[in-house]
Order: structure tokens, then sequence, then C-alpha cells
């Protein structure tokens, strides 16, 4: 079929139109195309070659590229000829093609430049908008002139060409007017590269807003152009969606999205995944609130794929780069003071994870975490040394020597650090703790009420022999004192501490003493002064506390709560990111007032029992390593992410709990679940079942009984 051309030849980008139905008019174009002969206009074309400019609606539009093509008003008739012959009534396709070589020098080509205008969507999504493959990252079909409409930031950097990733499970697509295959052919469509407005790279930094859907068609429901109805298609995937606008007057096509597409992966998806992720939140909560809200969310299957393929690899890699920054700044000070303890992710000795974190105690910052899996070491009792073994392990691995070690009192430490060498302290707050609870529990015998007045002075006189002391014999001296200074004398036999330091003073409650010989006195004496806890007054911490540490804890819950299970990686991820916050805001000022008075807030701890206590009011706290995580993850990561999987592939994960059993079939898991608390049918089949067994395994014993 020969292509569609005017009927005096004309060359070049052109518009071309039909004749028009009514009869009037059709006669005067036929006046004007056959002044011979009257024939008929079925298949005549007339360019725009031959009108006036003031026949067209949109010239002016045309000229200055709005517009692809020109629109006639009504009644207009063409009245300009240009070199060549009219249409003869016998002419065949042969004369047609002479007669349009004849005027090709005459014809004047009108060929406007066409753009790409920034709007963005992912190829794979655009090529299913109208079931053909568009060349282009995106196509508006309308001259060189930016449209207000149109956003102004265009698609982020192209990365290197990748396979294209399975399309949500989420994704929707909803079209509104039916397209006419009839008037919209695919192959007219410009797909001509120029100029984009591209960003090198993406910038998650761009506000983003609430829009409602009925807001955004507003946008694309009439053409810019001839103000005509559209046909409007849009494409959902979780938080991004697409809309292809298309009108079949005059052939405006638009396809806007409203968020950059890395590769096949918005944007958006990915920033909400990464927020969810770095602050600690909980997805399964952020769908609950979206889906209060009605706003479009991913699945969690998707938010799981982006953690695993971008998110986990960009915390490990930050992690490591961070602690091997903070060990060589403190490789120059020689060796370091440091504490420890492990945090479980549940209570008591059915914890599965355990990890265990060292910290630095003169900066107040983590210098390394372990985390161990409870089937790595035979159970959970011994998962603390494990950890301490592994951390100190990677301190020496890294040219940093430990000069003593605050932790609690666990047995298994104290042996380890003993045979490693190793200078241990215990912290005050653990040993105080236990030792207040058996005073509690003592003091509330009958014939020990005296001591219900004494517990807030032994609390105090435990931390007080601790700090105030140098070494452990001045500490065992001053904490033996406490024997006599109950019984109101406060002169003592040991050279180290030889007397109280208290003022003398006459007592104004003389039955508040202890008296000599008393069973009182003696329980008193036999609780505080046994062999075990002298040793340990010896080795209390005259200087750090891992009270810091126990912040951290507190803070690890926000990020990994003790109800929710997570996999080894994210278990280890959510830890790293509590310490990353930590020692970001560990040495935070306290904050004044505008006249400069420091701020206190006064709270009532449950372990006080309604006592008040002030507590300094710190400034707000930073959250730069935030930023720090989401740049890494879009402008390396994202771009490459090999080299960060590859470093986090290099965690050895262990086994899972259930890997060491046997898994039966699940129809016979089903099979043998039985309520202890059903009744009928299923609960006495079940009851002769339980009698067949028991009769088959204790044989005649069964049948005595």
């Amino acid at each position: 079929m020969s292509p569609k051309k005017c009927v005096f030849g004309c060359q070049g980008k052109t518009t071309l139109h039909r004749f028009p139905k009514n009869p009037a008019l059709r006669d005067q174009w036929m006046e004007f195309v056959f002044p011979e002969h009257q024939r008929s206009c079925a298949s005549v074309l007339v360019c725009s070659l031959h009108f006036d400019d003031d026949c067209f609606i949109n010239k002016a539009q045309f000229d200055a590229g709005f517009a692809d093509r020109l629109m006639l008003k009504d009644g207009a008739v063409p009245t300009i000829k240009v070199h060549g012959r009219a249409l003869e009534p016998q002419s065949t396709t042969s004369q047609q093609g002479s007669s349009s070589q004849e005027t090709e020098t005459a014809a004047t080509e009108i060929k406007p430049k066409m753009r790409s205008v920034g709007t963005q969507l992912s190829m794979g999504i655009q090529a299913t908008f109208y079931g053909h493959d568009v060349g282009t990252q995106t196509t508006v079909l309308c001259p060189d002139v930016q449209l207000s409409s149109t956003p102004v930031r265009g698609s982020i950097f192209r990365p290197s060409k990748r396979p294209r990733l399975v399309l949500d499970e989420d994704e929707e697509s909803e079209l509104h007017v039916e397209p006419n295959e009839s008037t919209y052919n695919p192959d007219s469509v410009v797909t001509e590269e120029s100029e984009l407005a591209i960003d090198p790279q993406p910038d998650y930094s761009d506000n983003k807003y609430i829009v409602f859907e009925s807001c955004l068609r507003e946008l694309f429901v009439s053409c810019p152009i001839c103000t005509t109805k559209c046909v409007v298609q849009s494409r959902r995937r979780g938080t991004f969606v697409a809309f292809t606008q298309l009108c079949e007057k005059c052939n405006y096509h638009r396809q806007w999205q409203s968020q950059p597409v890395v590769g096949s992966t918005p944007l958006g998806n990915l920033l909400l995944s990464a927020a969810t992720y770095f602050t600690g939140g909980s997805f399964k909560q952020l769908e609950k609130i979206f889906k209060a809200m009605k706003l479009q969310m991913m699945h969690f299957v998707t938010f799981r794929n982006h953690a695993r393929n971008f998110i986990e690899p960009t915390i490990i890699h930050k992690w490591n780069r961070d602690q091997l920054n903070l060990v060589r700044q403190l490789q120059e000070g020689g060796d370091v003071a440091v504490a420890g303890d492990m945090r479980a992710d549940t209570p008591g000795h059915s914890a599965k994870f355990g990890s265990y974190t060292i910290m630095h105690m003169e900066t107040n910052k983590i210098l390394d975490l372990q985390l161990v899996q409870s089937n790595e070491v035979g159970g959970s009792y011994h998962m603390e040394k494990e950890g301490l073994k592994r951390c100190l392990d990677k301190l020496e691995s890294n040219g940093l020597a430990v000069d003593y070690i605050v932790t609690d009192r666990h047995p298994q430490i104290q042996k380890y650090l003993r045979d490693r060498n190793i200078t241990q302290f215990y912290d005050v707050w653990h040993f105080e703790k236990g030792l207040s609870k058996k005073l509690h529990k003592l003091s509330q015998m009958k014939d020990c009420e005296v001591l219900k007045k004494w517990l807030h002075s032994i609390k105090n006189h435990v931390y007080w022999s601790a700090v105030s002391s140098e070494s452990g014999p001045e500490k065992v001296a001053k904490w033996n004192s406490l024997n006599n200074h109950i019984q109101n004398v406060h002169v003592h036999d040991n050279h180290l501490f030889p007397k109280c330091e208290h003022p003398d003073k006459v007592s104004r409650d003389p039955t508040k003493w202890f008296q000599p010989g008393s069973i009182a006195l003696h329980k008193v004496e036999k609780l505080l002064y046994n062999k075990r806890v002298l040793k340990d007054i010896e080795k209390l911490s005259h200087h750090f506390q891992t009270s810091p540490l126990e912040a951290v804890h507190r803070r690890i819950l926000r990020f990994a709560p003790k109800n929710v299970m997570f996999s080894f990686i994210g278990m280890l991820c959510r830890p790293y990111l509590a310490a990353m916050h930590h020692n970001e805001n560990a040495n935070r000022e306290q904050a004044t007032t505008t006249e400069g008075q420091a701020v206190y807030k006064f709270i009532f701890p449950k372990s006080k029992k309604g006592e008040c206590t002030a507590k300094p009011v710190k400034i707000d706290p930073t959250y730069n390593y935030v930023d720090d995580l989401m740049s890494l993850l879009l402008h390396k990561v994202l771009v490459d992410p090999t080299p960060y999987a590859e470093e986090l592939h290099t965690i050895p994960i262990p086994p899972s709990l259930p890997s060491q059993f046997e898994k039966p079939s699940k129809e016979e898991v089903i099979a043998h679940r039985v309520s202890r608390f059903s009744r009928g049918v299923a609960g006495t089949q079940h009851a002769v079942q339980l009698d067949q067994e028991t009769a088959g395994g204790s044989g005649q014993q069964h049948m005595t009984g």
C-alpha cells in the first residue's frame, strides 16, 4: 500500500486534511482540487500548505512547537496553489509517484522539533500501557515547550542495563476510557531521543506529599491543546502510580509517573522500606496505618526483597566502615578500658539470640557487637561467654589491646577472663541490686525489723566504698567499717580506714542502732561479710560502670522488640542501627534554658518506691546516620549491589534451630493435633488411642492396673 500523500504531491512533514462532510463545503474543496471535473473525494487528502494561516485554529501553537498537527476552522477552504498538477481522474499509483517527484523541490517541509518532556516511567511498565514497546523512557507527543502540568524533575540517572525485575504482586492497572483502535496508530508515535532533564544522582531529600487520586486525575482529564476529554490509563506498584494520557482528536500523548524509577524499582517504594528499617519501625504497624488512611503501599514480600538485596548490605557496610575508623583512632592511645554485657532477645534461658556489646568507657562509644545463636554454643547459658570471646578476638585482630574490662559477675566470664589474663572489675549496680534484694527479704523477718532503717544507707555505702577507693584492700576496709558503724562505733582497727569520715554527732534516735550480740546483727553480718561478698567487693569498679550499656540495650528494644522474631541477619542489623544511634548521640550535652540554667525533669521510679528523682534533660538527638545510610544506599549500593552483597555473605549464618530436628509430614502433625479441652467424638477417639498406645507399650502392667 502506497503511503498517504497530498493530492498535489507535496512532500515533507505536513498535516493532511480529509474532505469535509458538509456538502456545500465539500463542493468548494472539489472546485479547488478538480477545477475541470467533479470527481469522488473518498480517498483524497489536502495538506496544510494549501490553506491560509487564518484557516487554522492553532497556527500560533503549532509554530511555537506546542502542537504537533494543525487543526482547521469550521468552513475553511483551500485557496493556495503550489507547483504541481492536480490529481487526474484516471491517474494511477505510478502516476502519483511521478507527480510526487516533480513537486518534491517545490513542497515546503515542516518538521516541528519533538522532545521527551521531564516525566518518568520505567520501560517495563511503559510497554504495557497500549500493548507496544516504546523505545524511550518517557514520551510526550508535543513540540519543544515545557508544560506546566509536567513535573520539572525528570528520571534519575540511567544505570547500566540489567534484567527487568518481576513486577510486584500489588501492581494494578486501570483504564477509564477505552482507546479507539481505529484512530490510534502506535506506529505514528514519535520517539525521538533528545535532551532530558535528568538528575545525575537520585535525590531522596525531595519533599514528598500525600496526594489524592481524584486530584491527580484532574491533571489528565482534558487535552492541554484542544481541551478534549482524553483517554486516561493508570498503573500502580505500591506507592508508585503512572498515568498515560491520549487525546483521540489531536493525538496528544503523554506519560507521567509519580516518582523516579531505578531499573524497575520505584524509588518511593525503596525509600519507604529503607526509612522503616533504618529508624527501627515496624512494617506491620506501618501497613496498618496505611490501610487506615487508604494509602497505597507495597506488600511485605517487596519490603523483604528490598531489605535482603539493598538495605541490610548497606547497614553491614556502614557498620564495618565506622568501626574500623573508630578503632584506628583509639590505636594511638594505647590500651583501652572497656565494658561488656550481653542482651538476650527473650527473657530467661529460652533465648534464641544473644548480642554481646563492648563499649569504650572513655568515649562512651560501641567498639564491637557480636550476635550469637543458642545452637552455636549448646544453649543460651553459654552465649555470653562466646560473645565476649568474639569481641575480644575482634579487638585484638585490629591491634587494640584491652587494659581492663567491667562486666557483671557471670561465673563463666570470671573464669574466662582469668585464664586470658585480663583484669576484670564488677559493675556496682549489678552487685548492689542482688545484695539489696537479700537485705530487703531479711528485713521482713520479725527479729530484723531494725534493718529497714538501714537499707538505703547500706545501698549508698556500696557505691561509696567502690568509688572512693583506688585499690581492692581499701574497698574491703571501708566495707568492713559498716559492721562497726551500725553499732554506733566509728573507730576501726584497720590502718587503711581507721575512722569514719562523717562528723561526730549525737543520734536523735538511739533505737536505730544494732545491739551487740543480737540476732539481727548476727544475720546481717552473715549476709554482708561472707567470703563471696568480700571477694566481690574487692573487684568492684571504682571508675567506669556498665550503665551506658544498659541504655544501649534499652535502645535496642526500639529496633528489635523481644516479642518479634527476626532472621539472623535481621537480628544483627537492628542492634547495629541502635549502636549507630548511640555512637552519634553518646555525649549529648544537657539542655539549658534561655537564661542558661540547666534543665531537669522530675520522675518517680518504681524501684525507689515513690521517691522523687531529678533527671537531667539532654538536648535533642540527631539522626545523621540515617542520612548517611540513605546516601550510601542510593548512590552506591543501588547502582552496584554486588560488592556489598558479597560483604554481607562473608558473615557466617548458623543453621536454624528447627534444622536439628527431623521434620514430620504435614498430614501427620495435623492428625496428632487434639485439643486438651476437646469433647465429643474427637475427645473419645483420642482417649481410646492413648489407651491403645499405653497397652502396647506397658504390656502386663497396664492389664493389672
